[in-house]
C-alpha cells in the first residue's frame, strides 16, 4: 500500500495550529505537530477552535511532539515541514531547529512573518526545496490550545530555492499541498515570484506591529482612527511601499484592496473586531519581539538600495530599547 505524504508542522501556536487542523481533515496526508509552550494542553485536550469561517471545532492532532528530534525518532524524515515558529534570528536559528526533520526530498515551507525569513533555510538546506508562504489570516491563541479565527484564510506560496533541475518536481509537490489546503476551505495560490506578496503583507506588519508597542497597547483600529497615529502608520507604510517596489522591481498585488497607505488604514478601520498585533502581545508578556525580521532586515535592504526610511529606523530604535528594558 502506498504511504501517504507526511507533514510535520513545527510551531503549534495560532498559525501552526490552525493550518495543521485544516490539513488534518484531508485523507490524502498525515499530519503531526511540534508544540512547545502549549504542549501539555494540546497533548491532553487538543485545540479548541472558534472560527468565523469554519465554525467551532475540537482538533486533536494524531501526533503531538515536544521536540522535532522526538518526532523524527518516531516517524523519520518528512515529505513536508511547515515552519510556524516565531522568527527570532537574534535569539535562535529556525533552520537549525527543524534540521533533524529535513531529509532527501523534504520540502520546507516557511510560514513566518517578516522580510528575509527564507534565507537561513536556503543556506542550511541548499539541496532542498524551500518555499516562502505568506499567510493572510486573523487568528489568535487566546489561551494555550484555544484559537480564535476570523472569517478568512489565504496562503500565497512560491518556491524560493531548489536544487538545479528540480523546479518542475518542486512545483508539482507544492501544487499537491496547495490543493489539499483548497480542498479544506483555505484559499491557496502559487506564484512564480512570491516576494511582492510578502511585501504586501509587510505593509501592515511593518507598521502596526511596532507602532502598537509604543502606543501603550492600542488596537489596530484605535491607531488607525487617531489622527496623529494614523499619520505615523501611513508615513511608515509609504516607506514600505517604496522600499518593497525597489527591492522586488514590481508592484504589490493589492490584497484586500490595499494599494496605498490610505487604503491600508481604511482597511484597518473597517475590521469590526479589535485586532492586537503579535508584537504588542509579545511585549506585554515580556517576550522577545520579531523586531529583526519586521524592521532590521528591511532597514538593511533600504540602506543597500539607497532608500530613506527614517520612520522605520526610529521605530526600530524604540522597540529595541523597550525590549531590552524588560529582557536584560
Amino acid at each position: 500500500m502506498e504511504l501517504k505524504p507526511r507533514v510535520l508542522v513545527v510551531g503549534g501556536g495560532a498559525i501552526g495550529g490552525l493550518f495543521a487542523w485544516r490539513l488534518s481533515l484531508s485523507k490524502d496526508i498525515v499530519v503531526s505537530i511540534v508544540c512547545r509552550s502549549n504542549y501539555v494542553e494540546v497533548k491532553s485536550g487538543g485545540y479548541m477552535i472558534n472560527s468565523a469561517q469554519f465554525g467551532t471545532a475540537v482538533y486533536r492532532p494524531a501526533k503531538v511532539y515536544q521536540t522535532v528530534e522526538e518526532a523524527v525518532e518516531e516517524e523519520g524524515p518528512y515529505d513536508f515541514v511547515v515552519v510556524a515558529l516565531k522568527a527570532l534570528p537574534n535569539i535562535y536559528d529556525s533552520s537549525e531547529r527543524i534540521a533533524a526533520a529535513v531529509g532527501e526530498g523534504t520540502m520546507v515551507l516557511v510560514f513566518q512573518n517578516g522580510i528575509g525569513v527564507e534565507e537561513p533555510f536556503a543556506r542550511r538546506f541548499p539541496r532542498a526545496a524551500v518555499v516562502s508562504t505568506v499567510t493572510f489570516v486573523s487568528v489568535k491563541q487566546e489561551e494555550p490550545g484555544m484559537l480564535r479565527h476570523g472569517g478568512f484564510s489565504m496562503l500565497a506560496s512560491g518556491v524560493h530555492n531548489v536544487e538545479s533541475g528540480m523546479m518542475a518536481q518542486a512545483q508539482a509537490k507544492l501544487q499537491f499541498l496547495s490543493d489539499v489546503f483548497v480542498s479544506q476551505g483555505v484559499s491557496s495560490i502559487i506564484e512564480a515570484d512570491i516576494q511582492p506578496y510578502r511585501w504586501q503583507k509587510h505593509i501592515l506588519n511593518g507598521s502596526t506591529n511596532p507602532v502598537s508597542v509604543i502606543c501603550n497597547g492600542a488596537s489596530c483600529q484605535e491607531m488607525a482612527k487617531n489622527g496623529y497615529c494614523r499619520k505615523l502608520l501611513e508615513d511608515t507604510m509609504a516607506e514600505i511601499f517604496v522600499l518593497g517596489k525597489k527591492v522586488t522591481g514590481k508592484s504589490f498585488p493589492g490584497v484586500d484592496g490595499i494599494v496605498d497607505p490610505q487604503s491600508a488604514t481604511e482597511y484597518i478601520r473597517s475590521i469590526p473586531v479589535p485586532v492586537y498585533t503579535s508584537m504588542l502581545v509579545d511585549s506585554q508578556c515580556k517576550r522577545p519581539m520579531e523586531r529583526d525580521v519586521i524592521l532590521k532586515n528591511p532597514i538593511a535592504l533600504a540602506d543597500k538600495h539607497g532608500v530613506d526610511v527614517p520612520h522605520m529606523k526610529a521605530l526600530y530604535a524604540m522597540v529595541t530599547m523597550i525590549e531590552e528594558g524588560y529582557t536584560r
